[in-house]
């Protein structure tokens, strides 16, 4: 027969780490025998040497069970045990255990009160019945169990002294949880989950002063640890005493110097209370340290960003963003940040810079990718938007405003199909939003109209319009290429009339409205459109519509001067020198 000496060993290891917690087999320790004879060590006769031998070997296998985490076949060992020695408080434990673990929780407290009830001085079984009867809603008697616990058993953990105030206090007994974090700070002194518990506790019964100094002692115990100060000068403040936070906390400074959440919370209060060189001379040591994350200097950058209006306030903050730079230089947020100042100071170069930089570190930054292409569409940096836009897509293929843009850059450059196959791809994923999808049909539109997809661009105007009826500048274009091919000018005429009710002061819109009233020979009222017109706006094309519809209305010399003027603004038409020289106005769809 082969042995397996390790798992003997095993077996024994644990049998002599049961014993070595207390867990006796008997509530006496009998004296030690001599070594018996052989034949003696099990005779036939004495059943309790029979019993003993069985209930040891069903414990330790019940403790190879646990160990390997077969709780069925343990409880089934340690149940053999109970028939035999029901009243073991050992076996009892070990048994109230694995039913607790399994929410067993009634069985578990019948058994661990045999338990208990025959060792009441075991601080092990008084938990484990308090944590039982917690689990049970049976506060009382679980505070009941924790008493007992210290009562019998000045050794205890400390630990269970937390619970017993916890549970206290879900009991509705709020005194006597604070006499027993009293107990905990005479066994171990003052502690911050201590502490803190009962400036909770003072703030629910409404003792502001005791809140207070509760707090102050905490700060006291522990003067370089400045989130306790802060703590202090929060409940100040929640309570309608923000000067006497302010002063606390610069008291606290003089004393603990270099103290950079005390720094930042004091910079915090002087910008809500508008005195913002104050907050700044704070602000600035605190963005200097390590000790506060990002995140903090980020949202009170951002808020003194919104706070500040005039340049040299703003320019005050680019201190702050290059100590933000300086220690937190390999992260996306510090360099957007400093985007958003610069946006702010309209020092668009700067801008694009620091966005460009925080998506190069993390281009999963879906707002940072906007920004950049927003600003680089802005400085005709076409080029530029189609690779951002590219890499951007990379990351987010289904924001169909990317598409936008990189259709409209390549629209720019004249890269007319492109255009127009990013905008189709784009308008393939609107879902849900009628406005989105109207301006992308709308830009479809004019880039099939460029590309001289003439049927195509008028159905795909219509389309716009359909999604939104109030996009008046997809209804402007269309109504516009509508006038200059003489097509269709009754649905042009209605639409612009549409329009330019609703816009009366839009020079573009109304140039366009008189545009197609031109075209249909309605000269007087064209006339009067134009002249609203060119009062709002003087561009060649306004001014060169209105001198040929002054001429349509027998107002040749007038004409001739607006002719000559639109020709002096420059971008006029093809025609503008010719209508100038022979004093007549020519069709330019002839």
């Amino acid at each position: 027969m082969n042995i397996n000496f390790q798992y003997i060993f095993k077996v024994l290891l644990i049998f002599c780490l049961l014993y070595g917690q207390g867990l006796a087999i008997y509530a006496q320790t009998p004296e030690t025998p001599e070594i018996p004879q052989q034949e003696d060590i099990l005779p036939d006769a004495d059943p309790l040497k029979v019993d003993r031998f069985n209930v040891e070997f069903l414990i330790v296998e019940g403790m190879h069970f646990l160990s390997i985490d077969n709780a069925a076949k343990a409880l089934d060992s340690f149940m053999k045990a109970h028939q035999i020695m029901p009243d073991n408080a050992a076996i009892n434990f070990k048994i109230a255990k694995i039913l607790k673990e399994s929410e067993d929780t009634d069985q578990a407290l019948f058994y661990i009160s045999k338990a208990t009830d025959k060792e009441e001085t075991n601080y092990y079984y008084q938990a484990l019945k308090a944590e039982i009867l917690t689990e049970k809603g049976d506060l009382s008697n679980a505070i009941s169990a924790y008493e007992d616990l210290y009562e019998y058993s000045e050794d205890a953990p400390d630990d269970y002294l937390l619970e017993l105030a916890a549970l206290y206090l879900y009991n509705g007994n709020p005194d006597m949880a604070l006499k027993t974090y009293n107990r905990i700070e005479k066994r171990i002194g003052i502690l911050e989950e201590v502490s803190t518990q009962k400036q909770k506790i003072y703030l629910k019964q409404n003792k502001l002063k005791e809140a207070i100094a509760e707090g102050k002692r905490l700060v006291e115990a522990y003067p370089k640890i400045g989130e306790y100060a802060v703590s202090v000068s929060q409940i100040l403040v929640s309570n309608d005493k923000k000067k006497e936070a302010i002063e606390y906390l610069n008291n606290h400074l003089v004393e603990h110097p270099n103290q950079a959440l005390v720094e930042m919370e004091l910079g915090k209060l002087y910008r809500q209370s508008n005195e913002m060189e104050l907050a700044m001379k704070h602000f600035k040591s605190a963005f200097s340290s390590e000790e506060i994350p990002l995140e903090d200097k980020l949202n009170n950058f951002v808020a003194l960003i919104q706070k500040l209006s005039t340049d040299k306030e703003l320019n005050s903050l680019k201190g702050l963003g290059r100590s933000i730079l300086e220690i937190h230089s390999t992260d996306a947020n510090a360099y957007a940040a400093n985007g958003d100042l610069y946006f702010a100071l309209e020092e668009k170069d700067s801008a694009q810079y620091f966005y460009k930089k925080a998506v190069d570190i993390n281009g999963n930054n879906f707002q940072l990718w906007q920004n950049l292409l927003s600003l680089e569409m802005e400085n005709n940096n076409y080029e530029n938007v189609i690779d951002y836009a590219d890499e951007a897509l990379s990351y987010f293929p289904n924001q169909p405003v990317l598409y936008l843009y990189a259709g409209s850059a390549h629209f720019s450059l004249k890269n007319f199909k492109k255009a127009i196959m990013f905008w189709e791809q784009g308008k393939s994923i609107v879902y849900g939003n009628d406005r989105m999808k109207s301006s992308f049909a709308a830009q479809l539109a004019d880039a099939y109209h460029a590309d001289k997809q003439y049927e195509k661009a008028f159905k795909t105007y219509e389309e716009a319009i359909k999604a939104n009826p109030t996009n008046y500048f997809a209804i402007n274009n269309y109504a516009y290429y509508l006038s200059l091919k003489k097509q269709n000018l009754e649905r042009a005429k209605e639409l612009s009339a549409r329009m330019v009710k609703a816009n009366p002061d839009n020079a573009t819109f109304l140039d366009t409205h008189a545009w197609v009233l031109f075209q249909k020979e309605e000269y007087q009222e064209a006339l009067k459109y134009l002249e609203r017109a060119v009062e709002n706006q003087s561009s060649a094309t306004i001014v060169e519509h209105y001198a040929d519809a002054l001429y349509k209305n027998g107002q040749k010399e007038k004409a001739l001067e607006q002719w000559k003027r639109a020709k002096s603004l420059g971008g006029a038409s093809e025609l503008i020198d010719k209508k100038i020289s022979n004093k007549k106005y020519y069709d330019a769809s002839i």
